[in-house]
């Protein structure tokens, strides 16, 4: 199992890390440690691909999280923020090439680490076919999310670009896309808290214009195909 994991340039966890508190007033060893949580969920995406269920529970149902709150048209995709780098990042400095983003937050527990564990094996399917797409993560969780956090995460992810903002900015950009977001957290003072977002990959063209969207759940080897049908017309 680790030795498929190791193309996504991840190992066994060794423990550790920070710790969040749990239900009961138990702490858990992988709360706040989004590296571990991507390992474990990757893990339990491959020894599940053989029944196709996606879930080591069977099958998941993710509607309250995989639709678009807007029309297709209505996607501008325009955004301004600063990358896992620290760099200012504006959509234009994407175009001129393919683009599939997903939307989410480092503390996610389950549905973003699955997420990134598809979108890692997109990429790579993507690029046996010569096809190059730039997979970026857009945080739904700017008060969390910083630039150092972003770092670590996107660290075990090859070629993923993190990108957060002040709360203005990251609002405006989740807008742009017609991506909803909810936080759960109690008030000001509370970091111990679940956000609920749309939960969708996004195809953009070279020129910046949305194609298509997928949810995580159909899996990387079907995505990857209606991708290169984009591709080849």
């Amino acid at each position: 199992m680790w030795k498929e994991l190791g193309k996504f340039g991840m190992g066994p966890p060794s423990g550790g890390g920070g710790q969040q508190p749990g239900r009961g007033g138990q702490r858990s060893p992988l709360g706040r440690n989004p590296v571990l949580w991507i390992v474990v969920i990757g893990a339990i995406l491959i020894y599940t691909q053989m029944d196709g269920s996606g879930s080591l529970f069977g099958p998941v149902d993710q509607g309250h999280v995989s639709r678009m709150a807007v029309a297709p048209d209505q996607i501008t995709g325009d955004f301004s923020l600063v990358d896992h780098t620290g760099t200012p990042r504006s959509d234009e400095d994407f175009h001129g090439a393919h683009s599939l983003i997903y939307f989410g937050f480092t503390w996610c527990p389950d549905v973003c680490p699955s997420a990134m564990l598809v979108m890692v094996q997109v990429i790579e399917d993507l690029k046996l076919q010569d096809r190059a797409v730039q997979p970026i993560f857009i945080t739904v969780d700017p008060q969390r999310d910083t630039v150092e956090k972003l770092a670590n995460y996107v660290a075990q992810l090859p070629g993923l670009i993190g990108l957060t903002g002040s709360e203005e900015q990251v609002a405006q950009a989740l807008q742009s896309f017609g991506i909803t977001w909810r936080s759960q957290a109690a008030g000001p003072t509370d970091t111990n808290y679940l956000v609920d977002h749309t939960a969708l990959f996004y195809l953009m063209g070279p020129e910046g214009a949305f194609i298509q969207h997928y949810v995580p759940t159909q899996g990387p080897t079907q995505i990857a195909l209606e991708i290169e049908r984009e591709f080849t017309g």
